[in-house]
């Protein structure tokens, strides 16, 4: 089995914000399991723009915090199979038509086609369009 990871659940694994421990148990019990993890490349742009945020917008994060986190998200991104954009272009563009999403959340169905993975969200609104063409976990 493999899981496509969505920005989302990067930024729970390196924070320590609302469900970032239930993120933390389903990845560890995957890899456990010998599942092989993907994510897009524009996924590591969406994590760090979320730690600014966490930074600048909540102000639950302190500079040195995020820079922290940025680090641990780096370490991750190095063990997941990165997929690129230009790959899934097409077809994510296409999903984001049919299912009125935006093109950034249609990559994650897409890479999810790609590879025959289930997607791992925190964004029930994208679990709820994208069981309509994948398998999709949402974080409890």
């Amino acid at each position: 089995m493999s899981l496509v990871l969505d920005s989302n659940i990067l930024v729970k694994l390196v924070t320590g914000e609302a469900g970032s421990e239930g993120a933390r148990k389903t990845v560890t019990t995957s890899l456990k399991e010998g599942c092989i993890t993907h994510t897009v490349d524009a996924a590591l742009a969406e994590a760090l723009y979320a730690l600014w945020k966490h930074v600048k917008i909540y102000g639950d994060l302190d500079e040195e915090e995020a820079l922290l986190a940025a680090q641990d998200l780096l370490n991750i991104w190095d063990r997941l199979s990165i997929i690129p954009t230009s790959e899934l272009s097409k077809e994510s563009l296409d999903t984001a038509i049919t299912l009125n999403i935006p093109v950034y959340d249609s990559l994650y169905v897409a890479a999810a086609r790609q590879v025959r993975a289930m997607l791992y969200t925190a964004d029930k609104r994208l679990f709820e369009v994208s069981k309509k063409m994948v398998e999709s976990k949402l974080l409890a």
